[in-house]
């Protein structure tokens, strides 16, 4: 199914037209397209569909014409409903079809990153994909208050799109390349300053300076007939970088670098005394022993309980590691196992901004932030690591795309689906056997302070179910003790709930 609001309201079914039925359908249809994904309340259908006053069946009514655009779905073909019921509202589920306005924000976001990583050619071609979706003003035919609103924020993002494609142009040198489309931008909105500073940036580069300088006039003449002021200071620098024949201030920020080239050191300190775990820390290894041909990025999920040691070891192996990502290390903690598991996006702001994206530039959106995050890491090579993962939902998001990083993530369950996308090693976690527990106990602890008992120290290793965190707290409380001495059934230290090291 595919489903167009980038110019008039279509829908179809493997190219066949459905047939969407009269005003109130189009405009709840239009209400779920501007916000894919997202609920809409009935209240706001309410609103749309009768703007001055409703009827009192109006909810009854609302649910009359989502349905019926369900049947005209079915009916024309549609293989799932792409309408779900959420509470008191709806919402469109962008999986169920195919919606131009979602593909062409993704292409935005894709052109965007690329301009960041400074690859103008690819933002260009993303950003030029992008703008090709438009088919007219946005769900132009439909005379809902409501739906003119939300529309304003789709042709926004269509000035921007276009806005940054004719700066990605010219960092190419394809000034005279994009004149005309620029010249219609300007037709289409004259007060619009910003597309008549780069038609006469584009006009000057070309050569044709005597144009440049008359798309200024033209444009003082109509801001001051019309609204009565003078051009802005944009467009007046234009102006006077044509007259100096000087690059004008927008270009010269575009030539200089936009990320610097900051190496992030987040590791926190590792535990003390570690112990066993060789064949985990192979396992490990075995991420950076790879074929040089090999493209995929290496993932490892560190499985298991509560207390048996996730943290310490990924901490342990990732210092150990450290010297092999040059670029740096990013750190993470999830708080997969507290009741307000740490959202992606702001992960990822934190990230950009620890890679040296300024504050100012980390896009909004989540599927923004993830597609300029995998720009900045194209070329470095960074290790990951994420502590404490609530879902594969959750960190997702977080995975470079280059092969040269590598990503360590920790978490109570396997993540299978995260395996299953990324390929990731799972390497599952048990407790320490005796011996190892007995090993870290007198490291931790030293052989002065414990018994020299081989049967006290193994007790007291079994009453801790050989979890590192309860030997650790077991220790602990015995240097608490007047005498360091072990009970003959030690009750095990609690195990805190949020974190396992």
């Amino acid at each position: 199914m595919e489903l167009q609001m980038l110019g008039p309201l279509r829908a179809s079914v493997d190219g066949r037209p459905v047939a969407l039925g009269g005003r109130r359908a189009r405009t709840a249809l239009a209400l779920l397209l501007l916000e894919p994904g997202r609920v809409v309340p009935v209240p706001r259908f309410v609103d749309a569909l009768w703007e001055e006053r409703p009827p009192a069946s109006a909810r009854t009514q609302v649910a009359i014409v989502v349905s019926g655009l369900r049947r005209a779905f079915r009916e024309a073909g549609a293989a799932g409903d792409p309408i779900e019921t959420v509470g008191s509202g709806y919402l469109l589920r962008p999986r169920e079809a195919r919606v131009d306005a979602c593909a062409a924000a993704g292409l935005v976001a894709r052109g965007r990153a690329a301009a960041v990583a400074r690859r103008p050619g690819d933002a260009a071609d993303a950003l030029r994909a992008a703008l090709s979706l438009w088919r007219g003003p946005v769900l132009c035919g439909l005379d809902s208050d409501a739906v003119t609103a939300g529309a304003r924020r789709w042709e926004e993002l269509r000035l921007a799109a276009a806005e940054e494609l004719a700066e990605a142009e010219f960092a190419l040198g394809r000034h005279r390349e994009h004149i005309e489309a620029l010249s219609s931008l300007v037709a289409e909105d004259p007060f619009q300053e910003r597309f008549r500073a780069l038609l006469m940036t584009a006009l000057a580069r070309a050569g044709r300076r005597a144009d440049a300088l008359a798309v200024y006039a033209e444009g003082h003449r109509v801001l001051s007939r019309e609204l009565g002021v003078v051009p802005g200071r944009e467009l007046r620098g234009a102006h006077e970088a044509i007259l100096r024949d000087a690059p004008p201030a927008r270009e010269r920020r575009a030539a200089g670098p936009r990320v610097p080239a900051v190496r992030p050191g987040q590791l926190p300190q590792a535990v003390s005394a570690f112990t066993g775990r060789a064949a985990e820390l192979a396992a490990l290894d075995g991420l950076l022993e790879r074929d040089e041909r090999d493209r995929h990025l290496p993932v490892c999920v560190i499985s298991g309980g509560a207390g048996v040691g996730k943290s310490g070891l990924a901490l342990h192996w990732a210092h150990r590691a450290a010297d092999r990502f040059p670029d740096g290390q990013l750190f993470a903690d999830l708080h997969g196992g507290g009741p307000r598991p740490m959202a992606a996006g702001v992960v990822l702001g934190r990230f950009l901004h620890a890679l040296g994206v300024p504050r100012g530039e980390v896009p909004t959106s989540l599927e923004e932030r993830a597609a300029l995050y995998r720009s900045v890491l194209r070329d470095r090579r960074v290790l990951v690591l994420l502590d404490d993962a609530a879902s594969e939902r959750q960190a997702l998001p977080l995975l470079p795309g280059s092969h040269r990083c590598c990503v360590v993530v920790t978490a109570r369950t396997s993540l299978s689906g995260l395996a299953a996308r990324s390929g990731a090693l799972v390497v599952r976690l048990a407790a320490l056997n005796p011996a190892e527990s007995a090993d870290l106990l007198r490291r931790v602890a030293g052989t002065a302070r414990l018994p020299v008992e081989p049967a006290a120290v193994a007790r007291l290793g079994e009453a801790c179910g050989g979890l590192p965190m309860a030997l650790r707290s077991a220790v602990v409380r015995l240097q608490g003790e007047p005498r360091p001495a072990v009970p003959a059934r030690p009750e095990a230290p609690r195990v805190p709930a949020q974190r396992g090291r």
